[in-house]
């Protein structure tokens, strides 16, 4: 979301859920979701911003798996690196694997939820740095990121 001012000049006036910005990059979460859709075991997909020290986003998934798949988090890295259209600021650094993704009553998938509980739900793999491997979160990575969420 942006304005325009009298003068021309553009501002950048806040985020709406389906809007990242990681390392100064704006982009939509359409185009992610997309990608990790393409995933043979997705059955729903959900890409959000999560806080980000000092400023800006980080790329979170959560991923809602087809009934009975397993979540193998170097096969979904390999599947990433995989997908030639996923751009380097794009990569998710959170993922969070779900059995069912929160909806709101008019049955879309409710993102304000995704991005209040973060990496707070149990099943989460996270890139500790970039280009870092997913591994699964422990609760002494969640007590230092939480810290991100105020």
């Amino acid at each position: 979301m942006a304005y325009r001012d009298a003068d021309g000049w553009l501002y950048f006036a806040g985020r709406s859920n389906e809007w990242l910005r990681v390392d100064g990059e704006n982009f939509a979460a359409a185009p992610v979701e997309a990608i990790v859709a393409r995933h043979p075991a997705a059955r729903s997909v959900a890409v959000y911003a999560v806080p980000d020290d000092p400023v800006g986003d980080r790329v979170m998934v959560a991923l809602e798996l087809d009934g009975g798949a397993e979540f193998d988090p170097v096969a979904f890295d390999r599947f990433l690196a995989d997908q030639p259209d996923l751009g380097p600021k794009w990569v998710p650094a959170f993922v969070r694997v779900t059995e069912e993704l929160p909806k709101l009553a008019s049955m879309k998938i409710d993102k304000m939820r995704l991005r209040r509980e973060a990496w707070r739900a149990d099943r989460v793999v996270w890139r500790p740095a970039k280009g870092a491997t997913l591994r699964w979160l422990d609760d002494t990575d969640r007590a230092e990121l939480d810290l991100l969420l105020g």
